[in-house]
């Protein structure tokens, strides 16, 4: 099972990114590669999505697990720490009013409704990081062209909000159901949260302690 770690990172990530590739050095054994992507784009927000999304470009690994580099692995892990039974664990959360009270995530649901022409049926962004049979990747580009006739480059381009992990998450739940062992936080056993998830916008010097700890 040949697995890659894949960053999409930029100029803002730059004090962070560091030493998320210090935690994978420390803490993490058995995958092939990590295919690190920097570059810019005036749309950045977007462009990182769009970046993600075409992740399986940039390798042949038959798994991709892709982090942000402001998240930092915390403990040993393996391409099946992200497993059960074989299958790449995914987390969703389904929709409650307290959710829908929450500022933003409307929007997701509005984003992966839009992209669908369905309503969908729970949050899929819920943890970093994210693992996936690479495929996936490229049957979501053809829904894409398919659905709405134009590329998802293009598409996620367009919008002024998309959600990536929701989207993608919402395909492989629609699309590729058997392929994953979904885990419902409402009701299910949570697998250990393997990473610690700064924010890149934060001033990295009030983080350093924690880091610290982390690395050494």
């Amino acid at each position: 099972m040949i697995t890659d770690i894949f960053i999409k990172t930029c100029n803002h990530d730059v004090p962070y990114h560091k030493y998320c590739i210090q935690s994978i050095d420390k803490f993490c054994t058995g995958f092939r590669d990590t295919v690190v992507l920097n570059d810019e784009h005036p749309r950045g927000y977007l462009w990182q999505q769009v970046c993600k999304m075409h992740a399986d470009l940039k390798t042949d690994a038959e798994f991709i697990l892709i982090t942000d580099s402001d998240t930092l692995f915390n403990q040993p892990v393996t391409p099946e720490s992200f497993m059960r039974d074989g299958k790449p664990i995914w987390l969703h959360t389904p929709w409650t009013a307290e959710m829908l009270a929450h500022p933003g995530t409307p929007t997701w649901k509005r984003v992966m409704t839009e992209f669908f022409g369905i309503e969908p049926p729970a949050e899929f962004m819920r943890r970093q990081p994210f693992m996936f049979p690479s495929h996936v990747l490229a049957t979501l580009r053809s829904f894409c062209v398919q659905k709405h006739g134009v590329s998802l480059e293009e598409y996620i381009m367009s919008q002024k909000a998309f959600s990536e992990w929701n989207v993608l998450g919402s395909h492989c739940w629609l699309h590729h159901r058997d392929l994953f062992h979904w885990v419902d936080t409402s009701v299910d056993e949570l697998p250990p949260l393997r990473v610690r998830q700064f924010w890149s916008l934060d001033n990295i010097e009030k983080n350093m302690d924690e880091i610290n700890r982390i690395l050494t």
